[in-house]
C-alpha cells in the first residue's frame, strides 16, 4: 500500500517540478516518469555541476555519486528524491542514464604496418613495440577471462575486470554494485562475464584480441595490435551512467599504476540526447581527454543504410513526405524510433501515418517544437492498435535545438509514413530500430515506398553517440590491402559498405580515420551462446578455443585502440591532442582514399584516411627529447645477483631488448630477447665473474 502511495505521489510530483525544467531535456522527463512506472526504486542521471559544488545535499538525499569527469558526475537517486536534482542549486544540467545497444588479423597487421613496428622494421630508433607499460581499457559485453588469446599462461595480459552484472562483490573502491576481479587466478577461477540482455556474447572477446591478443599458434598467427599492453574490462550495464562509471574505474587503476590509458568503445546509440557533440556524455569523454585518457569509438554499421533525411525549408519549403522502413532482423526490435532535430531558433512540425495496403490513411495530428510535450497514445487503425510514444521540445537544453522523438509500435501489414513541415531552418531525421529499453542503433531506411512524391532518404549523418564527442578518435572501416595470388599485384581496400558517414549536424567532420574492420579474426568466447565457424583452433585447460571472422566499426576501432598503445608506449608524454594530431598526419592516403593531406580535406567516409601504426610511432618517438627519453627509461634490474640458477631481469623499458652474457675475455655465451621483463636460465654457466649486457646497458654479474 505504501509503495502504490510512493509512487502516486512521484508521479505527482514530476508532473509539477519538472514540467518547465530547464535543466533536463524533455526525453529525460519522459523517462524519469518510465522508470516510476515501472516501479524503479533508484534512477541513474549524469549531471553538470557548477565549478564549486558541493556534495552535502546529495547525501542528506541519499544520492549515492559515482563517476566523476571534470565537473560531470554520474548519480543514483531514490526516486523519492527525484526533486532534489531540481532543487539543489549546483546542479546546471542533468541527464538521465540513456539506455545502451549492443552491436583477417594478420591482414590487419599488415594494413597498418603494425607488424614493422612490432618487429622494430622501419621504427627509427630501432625499438620494436608491443604496447607495454599501457593500459587498454575495453567497455563492452561478451568477455571470455580463460581464453588464451587473451589471458593464457603465455600472455596474463588480463588485470582487472568488472562485471556490473555479477552480485556476489566486491565493488570496485568508490562503486556500489558488480564485482571487481583483480589477478590471473580470480580471473580464470571466475571464467567470463555473466550473462545480461545479450545473453553469453562474445562481442568483448573478440575485440580484446584484436586490441591485444597473442594469437592462434606460436607464429602469432591473427595477433592483435598491442600484444604487450595489459587490459581493463568492464562488462557495463545497458546505460551511460553504467558507461561512465567504468571509464573512471579504468582511469583510477591506471592513475595508481603510474600508466597511459586508451578506451575502446565498439557501440553507438542515436537517441542519446543531442548528435552533435555537446550532450553531458560528450562533455564527459572531453573532460577525461584533457586527463590524458584517449578514446577510441566506432563509427557505426548504418553506412548501407538510407537511414537519414534532411531538408533545408529555406532553399526547399515543400513538406518532406518519406515512408519509414522497418527493421525486421532483431527479435526485440518492436517498433521504430524516428528521431528529428531542427536548427536552434527555427521550430518544426511533424506527424506519422500508417497506410494500409488499400490505401487507407490513419494520421495523428501534427506536433510542433513551439511547445514541450510528452504524449502516450495508441492509433486505431479499424482493428489495429499501433501504441505510440512522442517527446518534443522546444529548445533543448544541451544544444538549444528542437527537436521530436517518435516512438512508434510496428504492424507489418501497416506502412509507416513520416511528414515534416517548416518555415525555415534545417531539420534532420533518422529512422532506427525501436526496442523495449529504447536502445535501437539499427538503421532503416527512408523511402518514397511505391507514394507518389515521397522522399528517399541517404546514408549521410550516420555517426552516433559516443562517437560524436569531440576528442574521441571515431572509426570508420574498411576492407585491408590484398596482393594477388602471383604477388605482384597490388589491392588498396575499398571502404566496407556499412561503414557509416559523416558529418555531425554541427558540421564537425567525423569520423576521423579508418582502419581494417571486413571479416576480422579474433578471439570467440569459448562460453558464448553463439554459432561461429573457426579459423584457428587451441586446445588448452581442457577446452577447445576458436577464432573466427567478425565484421563491422567494432573491429575496426579496437585496431586503432591498439595503435594508440603503442604511440603511447613510444612516447607516453604525448597529451590526448597530440595522440590525435600524430594519428591523422600521419594516416595514409591511396586511390581509395584519394589525395586527403594533399587537398587538406577530409572526406566523409575515410576521415583523413587510413592509419599507419609505424608513422605515428616514428612521429610520436621524434616529439620525444633526449632528456624525455632520458627520464622515462626506468632502472635496469638484474636480481638476484649473485645468482646460481635463474636469473630475472627487468629491462626497465617498453621494448623488445636483447640480452647478452658474456665471459672476461668478451666471449658471449648467451643470448635472450625479452619485452620488459623476463628471466635467463643460467644453469650451465660455471661460477665466476660475467658481463650482463641488456640492450645498450651493461652491468657485472656473479654466478655461484
Amino acid at each position: 500500500m505504501r509503495r502504490s502511495f510512493v509512487i502516486l505521489l512521484m508521479l505527482c510530483l514530476l508532473g509539477n517540478v519538472f514540467a518547465q525544467s530547464n535543466k533536463c531535456g524533455i526525453d529525460t522527463k519522459a523517462l524519469m516518469k518510465e522508470e516510476v512506472d515501472k516501479g524503479a526504486s533508484t534512477i541513474s542521471f549524469l549531471a553538470k555541476m557548477k565549478p564549486d559544488y558541493s556534495t552535502a545535499m546529495f547525501e542528506r538525499e541519499g544520492i549515492v555519486v559515482g563517476a566523476r569527469a571534470g565537473n560531470i558526475l554520474t548519480l543514483c537517486v531514490p526516486v523519492e528524491n527525484l526533486s532534489s536534482l531540481e532543487r539543489n542549486p549546483d546542479i546546471i544540467q542533468y541527464s538521465i542514464a540513456h539506455r545502451v545497444g549492443g552491436i583477417t588479423m594478420d591482414k590487419t597487421r599488415a594494413d597498418t604496418h603494425t607488424d614493422k613496428v612490432q618487429s622494430g622494421e622501419d621504427v627509427i630508433n630501432g625499438s620494436s613495440l608491443n604496447g607495454s607499460g599501457v593500459l587498454i581499457g575495453i567497455t563492452d559485453w561478451g568477455f571470455d577471462y580463460t581464453h588464451p588469446n587473451i589471458n593464457g599462461v603465455k600472455n596474463k595480459i588480463i588485470e582487472r575486470a568488472w562485471d556490473h552484472y555479477r552480485k556476489a562483490g566486491p565493488a570496485p573502491e568508490g562503486f556500489n554494485y558488480g564485482t571487481e576481479i583483480v589477478g590471473f587466478e580470480a580471473l580464470r577461477e571466475a571464467l567470463g562475464d555473466t550473462s545480461n540482455l545479450y545473453n553469453y556474447g562474445t562481442h568483448g572477446t573478440h575485440v580484446a584480441g584484436i586490441c591485444a591478443g597473442y594469437g592462434a599458434d606460436d607464429k602469432h598467427r591473427f595477433r592483435g595490435q598491442a600484444p604487450g599492453a595489459h587490459l581493463l574490462l568492464c562488462s557495463f550495464g545497458l546505460n551511460e551512467s553504467d558507461w561512465l562509471d567504468g571509464v573512471a574505474w579504468m582511469y583510477n587503476v591506471a592513475k595508481e599504476s603510474g600508466k597511459r590509458l586508451v578506451v575502446n568503445s565498439s557501440w553507438g546509440m542515436y537517441s542519446f540526447s543531442c548528435l552533435d557533440g555537446r550532450s553531458l556524455l560528450s562533455q564527459a569523454i572531453d573532460n577525461l581527454s584533457n586527463e590524458g585518457v584517449v578514446f577510441c569509438t566506432s563509427a557505426g554499421n548504418n553506412g548501407d543504410v538510407n537511414f537519414h533525411i534532411s531538408r533545408n525549408f529555406d532553399e526547399n519549403p515543400d513538406t518532406i513526405r518519406t515512408m519509414a522502413n522497418y527493421y525486421n532482423y532483431a527479435t526485440d526490435a518492436i517498433g521504430q524510433c524516428l528521431i528529428m532535430w531542427g536548427e536552434e531558433g527555427h521550430d518544426f512540425s511533424a506527424c506519422f501515418r500508417m497506410r494500409s495496403e488499400d490505401s487507407t490513411i490513419w494520421a495523428i495530428p501534427m506536433v510542433s517544437t513551439e511547445n514541450d510535450t510528452i504524449i502516450y497514445d495508441t492509433l486505431l487503425c479499424d482493428t489495429i492498435r499501433i501504441p505510440y510514444r512522442i517527446l518534443v521540445e522546444h529548445s533543448n537544453p544541451y544544444d538549444n535545438r528542437p527537436h521530436i522523438q517518435m516512438d512508434v509500435n510496428k504492424d507489418l501489414s501497416l506502412q509507416l509514413q513520416l511528414f515534416i513541415i517548416a518555415e525555415s531552418g534545417t531539420v534532420h531525421a533518422w529512422n532506427v530500430a525501436n526496442k523495449t529499453n529504447h536502445a535501437g542503433n539499427e538503421g532503416a531506411a527512408f523511402s518514397p515506398g511505391g507514394n507518389q512524391g515521397f522522399d528517399s532518404g541517404d546514408a549521410l549523418f550516420g555517426v552516433g553517440e559516443p562517437g560524436c564527442a569531440s576528442k574521441t578518435i571515431t572509426v570508420a572501416a574498411h576492407h585491408a590491402d590484398t596482393w594477388s595470388y602471383s604477388g605482384d599485384t597490388f589491392f588498396p581496400g575499398v571502404l566496407a559498405s556499412f561503414s557509416s558517414n559523416g558529418p555531425l549536424i554541427s558540421g564537425v567532420q567525423k569520423p576521423e580515420i579508418s582502419a581494417p574492420g571486413y571479416q576480422v579474426n579474433s578471439s570467440i568466447s569459448y562460453w558464448t551462446d553463439g554459432t561461429y565457424s573457426p579459423t584457428a583452433e587451441k586446445y588448452a585447460g581442457g577446452r577447445t578455443y576458436i577464432w573466427s571472422q567478425m565484421s563491422g566499426t567494432s573491429m575496426s576501432s579496437p585496431a586503432v585502440t591498439g595503435i594508440v598503445a603503442l604511440v603511447l608506449q613510444a612516447n607516453p608524454l604525448l597529451s590526448t591532442d597530440e595522440v590525435r594530431e600524430i594519428l591523422f598526419t600521419t594516416a595514409r592516403n591511396d586511390s581509395r582514399t584519394g589525395d586527403l593531406h594533399q587537398n587538406d580535406s577530409m572526406s566523409i567516409c575515410w576521415g583523413w584516411g587510413k592509419v599507419d601504426a609505424l608513422e605515428a610511432v616514428n612521429k610520436a618517438i621524434k616529439k620525444l627529447s633526449i632528456e624525455d627519453a632520458e627520464k622515462l627509461q626506468k632502472p635496469l634490474l638484474i636480481y638476484p645477483n649473485p645468482t646460481s640458477s635463474i636469473l630475472f631481469i627487468n629491462t626497465g623499458c617498453g621494448e623488445v631488448v636483447k640480452v647478452q652474457i658474456y665471459n672476461i675475455e668478451g666471449k658471449c655465451l648467451l643470448e635472450k630477447m625479452i619485452a620488459y621483463e623476463g628471466y635467463v636460465n643460467i644453469n650451465e654457466l660455471v661460477s665466476g665473474v660475467y658481463i650482463i649486457r641488456v640492450g645498450n646497458r651493461m652491468e657485472k654479474l656473479v654466478v655461484k
